[in-house]
């Protein structure tokens, strides 16, 4: 995962800031596809010094459970390491259920989430679940939505907003996220002219890597 610059708007969250310190390691998969040991796995693993857990957001997968599920249970069982979504695809939840479900993980982990966003990989789980599968930049129009209603959701309240792919009317949600100033937000995808540019003024890291899974970017100029 690569730091993401943030503009003036977005203060640095002190997770991302300390960052710069030195490197940090996280688990992904792991026990992840057997419930049972996943706990206890988990457990091990902070208990270890290991900086964060993540869970992948692929209902259909056999690699394991559903993602907001376990990261549920996980922050009732743990209490130093960072819970993160790797990544939650925002076409399979609405914006409102996202941001519930984000806010009560924080809450419960005592604000240790990172949210992490993606806009979909795998057209043949879209296509088994009947959802559509829209060209890049129309899911990034779709993500930048998404993002927007997070926001207000979390912020003044009562909010309401119309875009082109999702929209709330005079919500007010009573139960937000704990962390200040915001929660540590990661964006998948290594694209340097939709996906990176959404980072930099948008979110505070990305993740991407050589496989069609991570973005298929084998390299990124500097």
């Amino acid at each position: 995962m690569s730091e993401g610059k943030t503009d003036r708007l977005r203060a640095v969250h002190p997770w991302v800031a300390e960052a710069r310190t030195g490197p940090r390691f996280g688990i992904v998969f792991g026990a992840w596809a057997d419930g049972p040991a996943l706990v206890p796995f988990v457990r091990d693993v902070e208990a270890l010094g290991f900086d964060s857990f993540w869970g992948i957001d692929h209902p259909l997968s056999v690699w394991g459970g559903d993602c907001w599920t376990a990261l549920t249970a996980l922050a009732a069982v743990t209490t130093r390491i960072r819970l993160g979504s790797l990544v939650s695809c925002i076409y399979y939840r609405s914006p409102v259920l996202l941001a519930r479900q984000a806010a009560d993980v924080d809450r419960w982990s005592n604000g240790r989430l990172v949210l992490g966003l993606g806009i979909g990989d795998a057209p043949n789980e879209f296509a088994q679940m009947q959802i559509p599968f829209p060209a890049v930049r129309e899911r990034h129009a779709a993500l930048a939505e998404t993002l927007t209603i997070l926001d207000g959701l979390w912020g003044v309240a009562p909010f309401t907003y119309q875009g082109r792919h999702f929209g709330v009317t005079d919500v007010t949600f009573h139960k937000r996220p704990v962390q200040k100033p915001h929660l540590p937000l990661l964006i998948a995808g290594g694209g340097e002219k939709l996906t990176l540019r959404r980072v930099a003024r948008s979110a505070d890291m990305c993740n991407f890597g050589e496989y069609a899974t991570t973005a298929g970017a084998a390299s990124i100029r500097t």
